[in-house]
């Protein structure tokens, strides 16, 4: 199993509104704002021209400190809710983001750059 650390790869859809970051969002039934997450950018672009107004939108993928960074500025924000691979009626998967960033900051889950359990040589 791949831990969840290492999972954190996904392509985002943003652009610059009065000089601050805007990410694409989807409303999920309940009426709840999700940040959304895609597993391709041809799936982030396809979204972006079917459901997003406005223009100024670009698919990036940012390393995963980064989108940590972008989950934790949501969540403070309000927004609780991340979806992988929205379109206009459904998403794949509903997460939600402090569960995220709970399971990233657990030393239960090994990071990339964590020893800690392994060996010495």
């Amino acid at each position: 199993m791949i831990p969840v650390a290492d999972e954190l790869s996904p392509y985002l859809l943003v652009r610059v509104q009065n000089g601050r970051a805007e990410f694409a969002r989807w409303r999920v039934s309940e009426g709840h704002d999700a940040l959304a997450l895609f597993l391709s950018a041809d799936g982030a672009t396809t979204y972006a021209k079917s459901t997003l107004s406005g223009s100024g939108w670009q698919v990036v993928r940012p390393p995963r400190a980064s989108v940590l960074e972008v989950l934790r500025a949501c969540h403070a924000a309000g927004v609780t809710l991340a979806v992988l691979d929205p379109d206009g009626q459904q998403a794949k998967r509903v997460f939600p983001i402090g569960e995220i960033l709970l399971a990233v900051d657990s030393p239960l889950i090994p990071r990339p750059d964590d020893r800690r359990g392994q060996a010495s040589p």
